[in-house]
């Protein structure tokens, strides 16, 4: 199996939320090409900003998805029940504002920012990044996100990739 590894990052304002954020991409007349998330991490790039709080809590959550889920809640976006959403990572931080405007990890450790995926999955068109942070701070400063995606590729026959395709987006099962 040939890996494929993207790094990235996205920006967000604390206590806010984005989504849809192309992050891959495959469109080939080629439908035997697929892959597998062997990994993905999520991490903050800028941990010092203004907080304008005393010390408090940080958490970031964070959600890959196989086709865009619009306009949702803040829940919305950690929905192991949305079949679009394949994998997910959620970190909480302890936030800092005696002088030093920042946030460290609670417990330490980078290899504490990766996700968990869905075993059954397998992308064979689009992957988003869908994200959201909660704060205790009294203001909202943007921060950068680091990401590192490894995905697998894997040979699939035309009828799994057309399964795939269905089953990788939006559809509603209650009507």
């Amino acid at each position: 199996m040939k890996l494929l590894s993207l790094r990235g990052t996205i920006e967000a304002a604390d206590n806010a939320r984005i989504v849809d954020q192309l992050i891959f991409t495959y469109n080939s007349p080629d439908l035997t090409r697929a892959w597998k998330i062997d990994s993905f991490y999520l991490w903050p790039k800028t941990v010092r900003a203004l907080s304008g709080t005393s010390d408090g809590q940080f958490q970031i959550s964070a959600s890959l998805a196989t086709d865009t889920i619009g306009s949702v809640g803040f829940d919305d976006i950690m929905n192991v029940e949305d079949n679009r959403q394949i994998g997910w990572v959620s970190r909480g931080y302890n936030l800092r504002d005696k002088g030093t405007d920042d946030f460290i990890s609670a417990p330490t450790g980078l290899m504490d920012s990766q996700s968990i995926q869905d075993p059954d999955h397998i992308v064979n068109r689009n992957l988003y990044l869908n994200f959201y942070s909660t704060s205790d701070s009294t203001v909202s400063p943007t921060r950068e996100y680091n990401y590192l995606l490894v995905l697998k590729e894997m040979k699939i026959n035309e009828n799994e990739a057309i399964l795939q395709m269905v089953k990788g987006v939006a559809q509603d099962i209650r009507n």
